[in-house]
């Protein structure tokens, strides 16, 4: 398999779990697979969606709630959950390289949305391999 091949393979790979993430709850309205240092890697919306911010300000985001929760004894941090008036914003980690961000209206269910979020995040895991 050509190195072009691999590349393909794995965008589908990512935009499929990006979409099956989207359409798993009519409340999320964007998803985001960045880098930990910040760099928008793909993303997949029901609307107009601009990533770049989003994308270095969720890595300083999960950075931060890793620190904090090391701080305070309790290992692992698992989910950093952004709550506002309009919704909710969900990072988690994927391996040691990867962030995924889900966003959401304020109709969602937290619960469903973070059991999306991370069953997304450990198929893609495995599935990719990291």
């Amino acid at each position: 398999m050509t190195e072009k091949t691999e590349l393909v393979l794995k965008r589908k790979v990512v935009e499929g779990h990006l979409s099956h993430l989207l359409d798993s709850n009519d409340a999320v309205y964007a998803v985001l697979l960045s880098s930990i240092d910040g760099h928008a890697i793909a993303n997949k919306a029901k609307g107009e969606f601009t990533d770049s911010k989003l994308a270095a300000m969720t890595s300083s985001c999960l950075a931060l709630g890793e620190k904090i929760a090391l701080e305070a004894k309790q290992n692992n941090c698992d989910f950093v959950i952004i709550q506002n008036e309009d919704g909710y914003l969900t990072l988690k980690r994927i391996g040691k390289k990867l962030v995924l961000s889900a966003l959401a209206n304020k109709s969602v269910n937290l619960g469903m949305l973070l059991s999306a979020t991370r069953n997304t995040a450990e198929s893609f895991q495995k599935e990719v391999g990291l």
